[in-house]
């Protein structure tokens, strides 16, 4: 039978397990097992190196990764892990849910799903579901297991179909290569972004740019999230965000100063986010309260 863990963004309590009846055990166990069937599906492994996004029937995964966060120990030993703590502050630090087994060759693989608040079944209200032709009342804290797997980890090897996903689990900082020039000049091509000089980018663009556009590149949340959704987000958070139209197509500005471009470079790279409890903007590599000068 497969455990249910979480791993959180608490560094006191960075794991911590889900005690399941034996009947819920025992269905999120083949639950898991199909999605398990589904991930390792596919026709081909591709090594990631920061630029290449998979086609339909291929993965990418990366060689070597530490699992600095013990998660293989966890699965090796479950009971010495502390149970969760049920309250809905704390099923807001949950980054992802895991679980995993020794497999026939003798290692351990972990199966892991991404989680958000958006999967919490909140005590915040009245939650409800149908059973028995009849809807009722969900007594006390819960959460939704989702639909797939995000990434696994076996043998060394972290396989996962979107970086994005991946990256919101582990840190992925040393795994993806720099923006190249082209990656630069293909960046500011993008039919979202004004027209620029292509040069005067390229002459401000140090490594710190260069990984910002790399990673908004493999994200692709230009072309995914709708650009008065990212306008709207911008001014939440106080962030110089400017766009023009060209023609009928409304396009972002791209700030020819490094300060600027920086900017907004971390914004678009969703480094910025609200505190759950004080309702504060933070920027989450470092902590510090966002405000124009940050």
């Amino acid at each position: 039978m497969l455990t249910l863990f979480a791993l959180t963004s608490d560094p006191a309590k960075r794991i911590v397990r889900f005690s399941l009846s034996q009947p819920v055990q025992t269905e999120f166990t083949e639950y898991l097992k199909h999605q398990e069937s589904i991930f390792d599906d596919i026709e081909q492994e591709i090594e990631f190196d920061g630029k290449y996004k998979p086609d339909h029937g291929e993965m990418l995964y990366i060689e070597n990764f530490d699992d600095i966060d013990d998660l293989i120990p966890a699965i090796e030993n479950p009971l010495s892990i502390e149970e969760v703590e049920p309250t809905e502050d704390f099923f807001k630090e949950i980054k992802a849910l895991f679980t995993g087994y020794r497999t026939t060759t003798g290692s351990v693989k972990v199966l892991l799903q991404n989680f958000d608040r958006r999967k919490i079944i909140s005590t915040n209200g009245m939650s409800i579901f149908h059973s028995s032709n009849v809807y009722r009342k969900v007594d006390g804290i819960g959460l939704t297991i989702d639909h797939k797997l995000t990434a696994t980890l076996e043998n060394k090897r972290l396989k996962f179909f979107s970086f994005h996903a991946a990256r919101h689990i582990f840190d992925l900082s040393e795994h993806y290569k720099l923006a190249t020039d082209e990656d630069v000049t293909d960046f500011v091509a993008s039919n979202v972004i004004q027209s620029v000089n292509t040069n005067v980018i390229l002459e401000i663009a140090d490594s710190w740019v260069r990984r910002k556009i790399s990673l908004i590149q493999q994200s692709g949340i230009l072309q995914a999230v709708p650009l008065n959704e990212i306008k709207a987000a911008a001014i939440e958070f106080n962030i110089p965000f400017q766009t023009e139209m060209e023609g009928i197509t409304e396009v972002i500005v791209i700030p020819e100063n490094k300060a600027d471009l920086k900017r907004l470079l971390r914004f678009l790279d969703e480094d910025y986010y609200k505190s759950p409890l004080s309702k504060t903007n933070f920027i989450s590599n470092s902590k510090r309260v966002a405000d124009q000068s940050t």
